[in-house]
């Protein structure tokens, strides 16, 4: 009878063992297979700059999001603008297009002006934020922004 009453408490252990992993299972939302999916489909734009080509994502990557929004965006008389601290422009630069840009930056002709006057509206505007205060051809809801400096 001990043996049965062992088996009986063996059995009722891997029964709350199956429902708490199915409580756990339910209460987990993955987006792992989403992001996945996401990432498959995703097409890349590229710029083109002193000969070489960088691939510029369609979407505003996060870390360049935390920083842009830390330290970038400002509200000046109830209108959003963008302004680069001086001090963060080659970081905001290495963020946006990364170390290969830069290093071509640094090596080409062109200034900084250039980068922020041509380059970075055109990519803010793909990523939703229209930085020169135009109103953009897309159907996805523009965040209208002007660029301070």
């Amino acid at each position: 009878m001990a043996n049965n009453r062992e088996e009986r408490l063996e059995l009722l252990d891997q029964k709350v063992e199956e429902l708490a992993e199915i409580q756990q299972e339910q209460l987990v939302a993955d987006y792992d297979d989403a992001l996945a999916e996401q990432l498959n489909e995703q097409k890349h734009q590229y710029v083109k700059f002193a000969g070489e080509y960088f691939e510029i994502p369609t979407e505003m990557p996060f870390q360049f999001a935390t920083f842009y929004f830390r330290y970038c965006v400002q509200k000046v008389k109830g209108k959003t603008q963008m302004s680069v601290p001086e001090e963060k422009m080659y970081e905001f630069i290495e963020l946006m297009l990364g170390k290969a840009f830069l290093s071509h930056l640094e090596q080409s002709k062109a200034g900084v002006n250039f980068v922020f006057q041509h380059i970075v509206p055109d990519i803010m505007k793909l990523w939703g934020y229209d930085v020169k205060g135009t109103s953009a051809q897309s159907s996805k809801t523009q965040k209208k922004t002007k660029i301070h400096g």
